[in-house]
């Protein structure tokens, strides 16, 4: 119905204010048809020998109007690479931050695992003694390293456990 309305009533009156133009079945905002349009190419302008005032007041609207386009189209490319550049930045302080973090967790399991290694020896060497407690006597500063080693263990089991 819009559509009738729009083909009977109102291109005819484009039609009438823009000779040779073919604005049938083109709807306001839509892209522009390639095509005869109501855009007065510089072509036209020159087969011309006196083009009318009219005309090339149209044709320095279009100018004005596409040199505005191009000057918003060159802020939007120019805040596009800015943000791109940023984000490009962003991604190698990542990576760096990634890379730093990567080796001190390979430092972390290095210094676990040797600090489980001991704690396994303290440990043996604690079950070793406590089975054979009455053939060596043990020093008193040996005695407090097993109790200490097991508290140690219920630690290290603990922390494996929250991960």
């Amino acid at each position: 119905m819009a559509m009738e309305y729009f083909d009977e009533k109102i291109v005819p009156i484009l039609k009438r204010k823009l000779p040779g133009s073919d604005v049938s079945g083109r709807l306001m905002g839509s892209p522009p048809v390639p095509g005869p349009s109501a855009a007065l190419t510089t072509m036209q302008l020159f087969s011309k020998q006196n083009p009318s005032r009219q005309e090339v007041t149209k044709l320095q609207q279009q100018v004005k109007t596409n040199g505005a386009g191009v000057t918003v189209l060159r802020r939007e490319i120019s805040e596009l690479r800015t943000k791109v550049q940023e984000q490009q930045k962003q991604l190698q302080d990542q990576d760096q931050k990634l890379l730093e973090q990567t080796q001190i967790i390979g430092e972390q399991n290095a210094r676990l695992a040797e600090l489980e290694r001991k704690l396994r020896e303290v440990m043996e060497s604690a079950v070793g003694n406590s089975s054979g407690a009455g053939q060596n006597e043990e020093s008193p500063r040996k005695r407090k390293k097993a109790p200490e080693a097991i508290d140690s263990l219920r630690k290290s089991k603990r922390l494996r456990n929250r991960k």
